[in-house]
């Protein structure tokens, strides 16, 4: 009987439900967790799949202009749930999520997506396409029109891109493939920033880091202006270049044909590299801190180990030695400073307080009779009275 019970309250319900829609028609959902997963069909329908307990809801709303997708949980907070989204190529969508994964394939119309912990992925879109999150990786490949990408902590890669085109990061890459755009700017506080496309004539590219490395494929007959701006960082060619300003370290200017495009590349801490379209990209390969041990496992001249090994060894020996032995004196000196500590403070109070009675006792202008253990009398013996007969 139980059991039944139990069964009946886990229930799972599968909607599926198609609603005819008009061209002009966004779609809006909003999931608090899980995967929306949205693809595109020829029909002017909207269907959508998702498997979820009885005591929830999925509410399809169509409205002139916009299709909302909601679920709503009877009994408490929302849970996870996938969606599965069929919708026409020319749609225009709109997804939101806290803790969602979101996917869409071979959209066409507007996009705006945002998450606030999970990736983005889009292929397709056109016109305006907007994706931002706040924990998540976000990718992008074919998509035109006006590009706007904005992560937090994750890293961005867009590929086959066309039209104006802005990302941004904190902290993460942010990598492009084959770029048609005249219009690019990129800006990360920690990460690589790679570009790989055409630089058009009147063009405007700003690539921006302040702890990373700039790669930029530069045609041999591109018309711009590149103006390099690095100041703990250095500078790398794979051509020879002839600069207007002869500081090749970290600051100047080098011309390509009339001028008329303006690139500009600036790091604060990080190497900006420059090279011809087609040669190899080694700034796309995951960043790795060259250690101490690193070094000792390289091979010498002979093809040996032995002689990396030892110093590596006893490096690490030492350092083990030493973390403990700074911690066993940190401890003692601890101990030793808190015991000291405390014994002085005894000391001072009691030396003070004894200080101030002395001074008290000597500034009174009569003695100060000293108190003295009196005897306690003894009761006298009371009279017997004597009876009135006996006298």
């Amino acid at each position: 009987m139980f059991a039944t019970v139990l069964l009946a309250l886990m229930a799972v319900v599968q909607t599926d439900q198609t609603v005819q829609v008009q061209k002009g028609t966004r779609l809006d959902v909003v999931n608090f967790a899980g995967d929306v997963s949205i693809k595109v069909w020829e029909k002017d329908a909207v269907r959508v799949q998702v498997s979820h307990s009885d005591r929830e809801t999925i509410d399809i709303k169509p409205g002139e202009q916009t299709l909302q997708v909601r679920s709503h949980n009877r009994m408490g907070p929302p849970r996870s749930l996938d969606y599965e989204i069929t919708v026409p190529a020319w749609m225009p969508i709109t997804v939101a999520g806290t803790y969602a994964d979101i996917t869409l394939d071979g959209v066409g119309g507007d996009v705006n997506v945002e998450s606030a912990r999970g990736d983005i992925k889009v292929t397709g879109g056109s016109g305006l396409v907007t994706l931002k999150a706040m924990s998540g990786d976000i990718t992008v490949a074919k998509a035109k029109g006006k590009i706007d990408v904005h992560s937090l902590n994750e890293s961005i890669h867009l590929a086959d891109i066309s039209g104006d085109l802005s990302a941004e990061t904190t902290n993460g890459d942010i990598i492009l493939d084959r770029i048609d755009s005249s219009n690019v700017d990129l800006y990360t506080v920690n990460g690589n920033v790679s570009y790989d496309g055409p630089i058009k004539d009147k063009g405007v590219y700003r690539l921006t880091t302040h702890n990373g490395l700039i790669a930029m494929a530069m045609p041999e007959k591109a018309n711009a202006t590149l103006m390099v701006r690095t100041y703990t960082g250095g500078f790398k060619s794979s051509f020879p270049l002839k600069l207007d300003e002869q500081n090749p370290k970290k600051r100047f200017t080098v011309t390509y044909g009339n001028g008329s495009a303006h690139v500009e590349l600036e790091s604060f801490g990080g190497t900006i590299a420059l090279r011809r379209p087609g040669e190899a990209r080694p700034e796309t390969a995951p960043r790795k801190r060259r250690t101490d041990s690193d070094k000792y496992k390289e091979k010498d001249k002979d093809g040996n180990l032995g002689a990396f090994v030892e110093p590596f060894v006893n490096t690490t020996v030492n350092t083990i030695v030493n973390d403990r032995v700074n911690t066993l004196v940190n401890t003692i000196v601890s101990e030793t400073v808190n015991e000291t500590v405390n014994e002085t403070v005894n000391e001072t109070v009691n030396e003070t307080v004894n200080e101030a009675i002395r001074r008290a006792m000597s500034g009174l202008r009569f003695p100060v009779p000293v108190p003295m253990v009196m005897p306690m009398p003894m009761p006298a013996p009371r009279p017997v009275p004597i009876p009135k007969d006996w006298r």
